[in-house]
């Protein structure tokens, strides 16, 4: 993870009144259509895009290369006459527009557009001091918020149509284990509340996934609230793209990735239910054991997307620790024995082997199915989910195969839609419908 349109019929003295009204208006303005003011937008300049795709690649040299298409490729996609970026991750997409690092490698953050032409272009740009800021996210037209790692004790407020910092939040008083320097690592939005989940301003990870509550209505930081663990093993987080993080009853989902190092703790679906802002101790929806208990060393989820007024999502579930891992535990006589060289081999072996199924989620029932058709990938592939006209494209991004499937959520079947050629699968978007 997107209008309806009433007639009221009005009495005729009043449809009359709307009528002279609308003439009195059209002649007092008629006079000045031939020299439109600054403020009027200029009729002769063509519209951004406002439908469409954009692919994004990465390339051999670690560049990326991003392309716009009217429509939906079929049989093949090639990426290699997209335009080559230094970086192009998008954060957000809203109105048509995505919102990311600057894709030249410089400080800031950028309102890319699709100009009438089909190119990239910046339309915006909001400022920073330290170029590894990263979080950023919309609530709507006019309000939005992002981060600069240079000021770690402050948000700032922005408008994402004209891309003017309107305010700032002042979170100076709120919590951080060990009171170290903090940076945000992803924000989410639900009406006027805000939430942000810290890490320590080195990447480092807590005991517990931190989450700062701030409003929107007043840009004042309120509480905090925290996913627990075990209380020793730290917590990793993983970034999202976009939205599609609440369904259909206004219940916010939150991911995270678990202990990494296989200290056993599992990746967890978060939730903070509506009306409340605080997670909900007793929701411990942990999708990689439920598919497979026996799964210990790496039980990861991943790409987390809430399917639109739904109770259901999509993700990728680790399904079993290989087995040249499990004999690298055995040989060293347990986890806590593991030497460094070791777990690199181990995490090289994860990082490599298809042992992870994009399955459908059901958030009430807590169940994991996995969607047949669609090729086992690793667990940390990259690739995020897009929507369109009712289906979901999901990426296959494999040694052997860099593809999207279609999956229809109705019917359950998955089959691919077109293979990706050029550079490997980064990431894709669909503008008219922000997602």
């Amino acid at each position: 993870m997107k209008a309806i349109t009433t007639a009221i019929q009005l009495p005729n003295w009043r449809f009359f009144g709307l009528v002279l009204f609308t003439m009195l208006v059209t002649a007092c303005s008629s006079s000045d259509d031939s020299n439109p003011t600054d403020d009027d937008p200029d009729p002769t300049e063509p519209e951004n895009k406002s439908s469409g795709f954009i692919f994004v690649g990465l390339t051999s040299s670690d560049t990326y290369l991003a392309k716009y298409v009217e429509e939906l490729p079929t049989g093949t996609l090639d990426l290699s006459d997209g335009t080559d970026y230094t970086n192009f991750y998008p954060t957000e997409i809203y109105d048509n527009a995505l919102f990311m690092q600057r894709p030249d490698g410089a400080s800031g953050f950028s309102k890319i557009v699709v100009n009438a032409d089909g190119e990239l272009e910046e339309e915006g740009i909001l400022a920073t001091i330290e170029e590894s800021s990263f979080a950023l996210a919309i609530r709507d037209s006019e309000t939005g918020i992002f981060h600069d790692r240079a000021t770690p004790n402050t948000i700032s407020v922005f408008n994402p149509t004209t891309m003017e910092v309107t305010g700032t939040i002042d979170m100076n008083d709120a919590y951080v284990p060990g009171d170290i320097p903090q940076r945000y690592q992803e924000f989410y939005i639900r009406g006027d509340d805000a939430f942000g989940i810290v890490r320590g301003s080195q990447g480092e990870d807590f005991n517990t996934i931190v989450m700062h509550h701030f409003s929107l209505a007043s840009n004042s930081y309120v509480d905090y609230t925290e996913r627990q663990g075990n209380g020793v093993s730290p917590i990793d987080f993983f970034e999202y793209v976009g939205g599609h993080v609440t369904d259909s009853q206004n219940n916010l989902y939150i991911l995270d990735a678990g202990n990494t190092e296989g200290q056993g703790v599992p990746a967890r679906i978060n939730k903070i239910p509506v009306g409340s802002t605080e997670v909900d101790p007793d929701y411990t929806f942990e999708p990689a054991v439920i598919l497979n208990p026996e799964n210990v060393f790496l039980p990861m989820t991943y790409h987390l997307y809430v399917l639109e007024n739904s109770t259901k999502a999509i993700a990728v579930v680790n399904t079993e620790t290989p087995q040249e891992a499990v004999d690298i535990v055995l040989e060293a006589g347990g986890l806590q024995n593991l030497s460094e060289d070791q777990i690199n081999q181990i995490f090289y072996i994860l990082y490599t082997t298809q042992s992870a199924r994009w399955c459908e989620l059901d958030l009430v029932a807590e169940t994991v199915t996995p969607i047949e058709g669609i090729p086992d990938v690793g667990v940390f592939a990259i690739g995020n989910i897009f929507e369109n006209e009712g289906s979901f494209y999901i990426p296959v991004n494999t040694p052997t195969e860099q593809a999207y499937y279609q999956w229809n959520p109705e019917t359950g079947a998955a089959s691919k839609a077109f293979d990706v050629t050029g550079a490997n699968i980064s990431s894709a978007f669909n503008i008219a419908t922000n997602n």
